[in-house]
């Protein structure tokens, strides 16, 4: 893009500098009857254009960072036009010797001479001048502008920033008030079942504590206890053993885990996905939490069902592999695959030292039906 622009800089200063050394030389020989070598008019005008550019894009912004402006800018000027005349009366000794002319005394240097090139160096000097400032302005004026787009993308995003705020807000309510209008809907079904089908009852006192641990959770920004999560497995364990004909899931851990801090919802995820893709029919599922070698190891095995869910988009276990890194970084060890006994196994190995944090004192629920 600077490219871009540069190109068509350049384009437009070079378009205007022939216009007005042509209409320059065309007067000149019109008025005066006066022409000289191509070769004359390239070095003078290649002097002046020098010189024109250094004062503009040189010396003035310079002058423009100090001080005392006022004692500058006199003595700039008289420097310039003596510099200016110099380089045209150096840039004619060039060409008598370029041309072989004739060696004029001086080389040419006369009052006349010596006023004329002192008026066109004011002349070029005051449009250098004039140039500085308007390109300056023109600078002044797309950086204001462009200030003013960025403070209007910034109230722009502010903005939207704001609405999106709001937005998860009102989610937040909602997502309060759509559990507790379940767990009003669950309470009412517990005690109608309660005398006249005591297996539902359970059920559903079961499916509100996971359900209520679920909801919890979710706004807990640490970790819970293993043991709350293992109850919640527990229940879980119960739901599908209501169905007939079919395995379960062999639970099996170590209860000095039961105190240990951890990311919550994995063990829940972990039965979750056995019951779903496992074949219990054929063999039980398996879930283990033992501590070795300063670790906390959770594995999981179940048989690969030949019936996949008929809707399945296998993020279960990238969402869970994601969370247990955001958790313990490098310093954990997650892995999961089909083994060579058509099962599925699941290995979880963390650092003791990771699952010892305290708990955040934000509880989560566990009582049995504390429904509200």
């Amino acid at each position: 893009m600077l490219k871009m622009i540069a190109k068509k800089s350049f384009r437009l200063h070079a378009l205007v500098w022939s216009l007005f050394i042509s209409w320059e030389t065309i007067i000149t020989n019109i008025l005066y009857e006066m022409s000289a070598p191509v070769i004359n008019y390239v070095v003078h005008y290649a002097i002046t254009i020098a010189l024109f550019y250094f004062q503009s894009n040189k010396v003035l912004p310079w002058i423009g960072k100090k001080k005392l402006q006022w004692l500058w800018i006199p003595l700039f000027c008289i420097i310039f036009l003596l510099i200016y005349i110099l380089a045209h009366w150096l840039g004619e000794i060039f060409l008598t010797h370029l041309l072989q002319k004739p060696i004029k005394p001086l080389y040419g240097m006369t009052w006349p001479s010596f006023l004329r090139n002192g008026y066109r160096g004011l002349f070029f000097m005051g449009f250098s001048t004039g140039y500085y400032y308007l390109y300056s302005f023109i600078a002044q004026r797309k950086h204001a502008q462009e200030l003013e787009t960025q403070q209007l993308k910034a109230i722009i995003k502010q903005q939207q920033t704001q609405r999106e705020l709001d937005m998860m807000q009102n989610a937040f309510l909602k997502a309060q008030i759509n559990p507790h209008f379940l767990f009003n809907i669950l309470n009412y079904i517990h005690f109608q079942s309660l005398k006249s089908a005591p297996q539902i009852s359970e059920a559903v006192t079961r499916l509100a504590n996971v359900m209520r641990f679920a909801f919890d959770v979710e706004h807990v920004d640490d970790k819970v206890k293993l043991g709350e999560e293992l109850e919640q497995v527990e229940d879980i364990i119960y739901l599908y053993s209501l169905k007939k004909n079919e395995g379960t899931l062999l639970l099996d851990y170590e209860l000095a885990v039961c105190n240990l801090q951890f990311v919550p919802l994995v063990l829940l995820t972990l039965a979750e996905n056995c019951f779903k893709h496992g074949d219990l029919s054929q063999a039980d599922a398996q879930m283990q939490l033992m501590l070795e070698d300063d670790q906390l190891q959770i594995s999981t095995w179940n048989k690969i069902s030949d019936h996949k869910p008929a809707i399945s988009t296998k993020t279960g276990l990238q969402n869970l592999a994601t969370r247990l890194y955001n958790a313990y970084g490098d310093s954990h060890s997650f892995a999961y695959g089909p083994d060579d006994n058509g099962g599925f196994s699941v290995q979880l190995r963390v650092p003791i030292q990771l699952v010892l944090k305290p708990v955040s004192n934000a509880a989560v629920n566990t009582d049995t039906i504390a429904l509200p």
